[in-house]
């Protein structure tokens, strides 16, 4: 049963897709922990996540593969990620199991919100891949309580819905059932009424500029070579449309802290208000950076503040020597300190890049800070091929929601999107074409509910109020 829970868990993600099957996905492990202890619940659990994790990660096994020429390198992180993420899962069954016990079934939707919390949270191994709340994004008119509650908030109503699947499958009655019924139907009819509401705000055209070229394994020379050819070419795709912001990918421009512009393979004279991404130093430090021009030829920039692990940044490198059997690069780039937006001719655009469309926080900062829409400049070049992208792009998605704001996402190769403040991909890029789309939407107003906001801390709240004061209780018989 625990098994086929990670089964069912794993279709409903990219590269698959199956999204209805978050809604049922859960049962079955619920079921099987139905009035087992803890650590018998927290195996059963592990099972479940290393069957979802083994089958979600394995565009894992794939890049690294590729990158080393070796399938059991390939293997090796694969394996131990799994396995660390499947500790997640186990956790949630045992709390669970204890929950139930407890007479405090309700509060597992919950539980299950503060695991993907705490997945999402803990430093260094950060990790808010596949979050159940993203399964969703090809059906965002059931994904508007992430505006309310966020995404974590989203990921305990479909907890919510397989514990009801979990109590129709051991017959518990009706009368046990239907406040929870009630609450699922509630939730879904306010988020159908929310996604039907119009679209308030400026009417703004975006467009993003795919140059459709190959921005990861190829020599650097190469990739010069093709940007100095592509982007001409992806710019003359509606060249003469008027748009209010073109977003370009990431990792295609350099600025040194001695220019007072930066530079690239292809000229930067633009007409429009323009984001591209591409590494900045000041002195000692390396950034990952957004820069962004208005039609006035004013440059500025916003830093990364989300790096990815062991390919922007490794902890201990000293330390651990066996590394450099992964040809990971030498260099590690800094974080940010500040998450900030790009004012460009009125416009308040706010980057997230690449990576850090995964991390909520940083675009409901960029909301806080004003943020009319979001620009998603990103390089996944390097899991081409592999279910990774569709999880990024889901993720996009979730941060439309959640932020009432359009989103455009520009890759080298693809797919771009353009996204509207419901989730709607407007606009959207075939993977390898070089090509400009164009979209119109309505700009975010700025607002972050005070509810989600609160949320993740409910979560843990609910996590930790299990985890410690839902004991195991005992009968009058068992002096033990």
């Amino acid at each position: 049963m625990a098994a086929l829970s990670g089964l069912l868990l794993a279709l409903a993600f990219p590269p698959f897709n199956l999204f209805l099957l978050a809604f049922a996905a859960l049962a079955p492990l619920l079921c099987a922990v139905n009035g087992s202890g803890f650590w018998k619940s927290f195996r059963r659990g592990l099972v479940c996540g290393f069957v979802f994790w083994m089958i979600n990660m394995f565009w894992l096994a794939q890049f690294v593969t590729r990158w080393t020429s070796s399938q059991w390198l390939g293997a090796v992180p694969w394996i131990i990620a799994c396995m660390y993420l499947s500790l997640y899962i186990g956790l949630f069954a045992g709390l669970a199991s204890r929950a139930g016990k407890n007479k405090m079934v309700w509060l597992i939707p919950f539980v299950w919100g503060g695991v993907e919390v705490l997945r999402s949270a803990i430093p260094y191994l950060a990790f808010p891949w596949a979050l159940l709340g993203t399964s969703l994004w090809k059906l965002p008119a059931l994904m508007q309580p992430a505006w309310w509650v966020g995404v974590y908030g989203l990921s305990s109503f479909i907890a919510l819905v397989n514990l009801i699947a979990a109590m129709i499958l051991q017959g518990k009655p009706a009368k046990t059932i239907r406040p929870y019924a009630v609450a699922a139907v509630a939730v879904c009819a306010g988020s159908l009424v929310s996604y039907l509401r119009p679209q308030t705000g400026d009417t703004k055209t975006l467009a993003a500029v795919q140059p459709g070229t190959d921005l990861a394994f190829p020599p650097l020379g190469v990739q010069h070579a093709e940007l100095a050819k592509k982007i001409p070419e992806a710019l003359a795709h509606g060249a003469d449309r008027a748009r209010d912001l073109q977003l370009l990918p990431e990792g295609i421009a350099s600025w040194d802290e001695h220019e007072t512009r930066p530079h690239a393979p292809f000229p930067l004279n633009f007409n429009w208000n323009t984001v591209l991404g591409g590494q900045r130093t000041d002195g000692i430090h390396t950034y990952q950076s957004a820069f962004g021009v208005d039609a006035d030829g004013r440059w500025r920039h916003a830093d990364k503040t989300r790096l990815v692990i062991f390919g922007e940044y490794v902890p201990f490198r000293g330390q651990w020597s066996f590394i450099d059997s992964f040809n990971i690069p030498g260099g590690d780039l800094d974080a940010g300190t500040d998450v900030e937006c790009l004012s460009l001719g009125g416009l308040v655009v706010g980057p997230v890049i690449c990576f850090e469309v995964l991390f909520e926080s940083v675009s409901r900062i960029q909301a806080k800070n004003g943020a009319e829409l979001l620009a998603v400049p990103s390089n996944d070049d390097w899991y081409s091929g592999t279910g990774a992208i569709g999880n990024l792009e889901a993720a996009a998605v979730t941060r439309a929601v959640e932020n009432r704001m359009p989103v455009i996402r520009c890759a080298p190769l693809g797919p771009s999107l353009i996204i509207d403040s419901r989730g709607d991909i407007v606009a959207e890029s075939i993977t390898g074409e070089t090509i400009t789309i164009f979209a119109e939407v309505k700009l975010g107003n700025s607002e972050v509910s005070p509810l989600r906001e609160a949320w993740p801390y409910f979560s843990v709240f609910c996590l930790f109020a299990v985890l410690f004061f839902a004991r195991p209780r005992r009968s009058a018989a068992d002096p033990h």
